[in-house]
């Protein structure tokens, strides 16, 4: 009993623990006081606590052993969004829930976790067959990288057919941050970057091809500001910049932000809370909000330096790289540096996938530092 408790004290990460609260709980109180009438921020309590229970239950199970059913997560992850494209509900346009009563599942959230365990696993055998044959190459061949992208792009692919864009974007960066980490010989990245540049470059000169009429739209906003429509496609992220701007230096109070009360601000709760947060609590509330995101995924990427394994390195990548790039995403969208895309910020955006499937995500990197003396 009292080894248990040591190691309760020693390795079990309490700080990560407690800012992720501090996030959700904040969250909470933002919900309520943006939209008060209609009980979700009753809901997020719900999917808060549904997710601290599978924190714990992610913290204790020895990542080793989550890791060596990775591809059966995967393979459900990937069966599940092809059966969501027949038998989902379509909101806002895209087929991409299960409905059971009260709560959507988004399958999507689930195969971000997916992926993070196959191609960590996948990555970390490559390096342990190479150690055991003593070969000291430290790169990723082209045919181990091919199967990587490979098991990115899958559920990238399912996806878009949804479509949800804003989605799939999500799997990039963190596909991104765990091959540089699991090795890739530099020419590769210089012919990615420059690949990357000419594809941007030709979809957006054929960009009316690609992309919908709605989204050209969103783009143009951001691009061209002063010439957007407020009473049409420009009408979101003006009235998100007014929300930002309003706050001033300490904001108007908790419950008192008129943006997101008299309904002039869209969706308030899910992905413009961040304009709540900043028109209630000011410039001072958000700097305090994004110093919690910064110490939470500094303290990440801690554990990943410190990993006993590359198991345990490419996993914390992964998540950090998720959940960054998620909060990176939302907060530009927020202030009209990037054009609206869905994308939740994590721990603060109503919602029960993002919600449990970020607590999950955190209790593999707690999980990794809780483990980290176990052979």
């Amino acid at each position: 009993m009292g080894r248990i408790r040591s190691k309760l004290l020693t390795d079990f990460d309490w700080w990560l623990l407690l800012m992720a609260l501090a996030l959700a709980g904040f969250g909470i109180v933002e919900i309520h006081s943006a939209q008060p009438e209609e009980g979700y921020w009753y809901r997020q309590t719900i999917w808060v606590s549904l997710g601290l229970v599978g924190f714990f239950a992610v913290t204790f199970l020895d990542y080793r052993r989550i890791v060596a059913r990775a591809w059966s997560i995967y393979g459900m992850a990937i069966a599940l969004l092809i059966l969501v494209l027949f038998v989902g509900v379509e909101v806002n346009g895209a087929r991409a829930w299960f409905r059971f009563g009260f709560f959507n599942f988004q399958p999507s959230e689930l195969a971000k976790l997916a992926t993070i365990l196959a191609v960590g696993g996948f990555i970390a055998k490559v390096r342990e067959q190479r150690k055991k044959k003593k070969d000291k190459e430290q790169y990723l061949s082209l045919r181990e990288l091919a199967f990587v992208i490979g098991i990115g792009l899958l559920p990238v692919f399912l996806i878009m057919l949804q479509p949800d864009q804003g989605t799939a974007l999500t799997f990039f960066p963190v596909l991104a941050g765990m091959i540089l980490v699991g090795g890739v010989r530099p020419r590769w990245i210089v012919a990615a970057i420059v690949l990357m540049a000419i594809v941007i470059g030709v979809g957006w000169h054929f960009r009316s091809h690609f992309l919908k009429p709605y989204q050209l739209q969103r783009i143009d906003v951001v691009l061209h500001p002063d010439k957007a429509d407020p009473r049409s496609y420009g009408y979101h992220t003006m009235q998100s910049n007014i929300a930002v701007g309003s706050g001033g230096i300490l904001g108007k109070g908790i419950m008192r932000g008129t943006q997101s009360r008299l309904k002039f601000l869209p969706y308030p709760h899910t992905d413009f809370i961040a304009a709540v947060v900043a028109e209630e609590t000011g410039f001072v509330g958000m700097l305090c909000m994004l110093g919690v995101y910064l110490l939470m995924l500094m303290r990440m990427l801690s554990h990943a330096e410190r990993s006993p394994d590359q198991l345990g390195m490419m996993i914390v990548t992964g998540v950090t790289c998720l959940v960054g790039f998620h909060a990176v995403i939302n907060l530009g969208m927020v202030v009209g540096l990037l054009p609206i895309m869905g994308i939740p910020l994590p721990l603060l955006s109503y919602g029960g996938s993002s919600m449990i499937a970020t607590f999950l995500a955190l209790g593999l990197v707690a999980n990794v530092r809780f483990h980290r003396h176990v052979n």
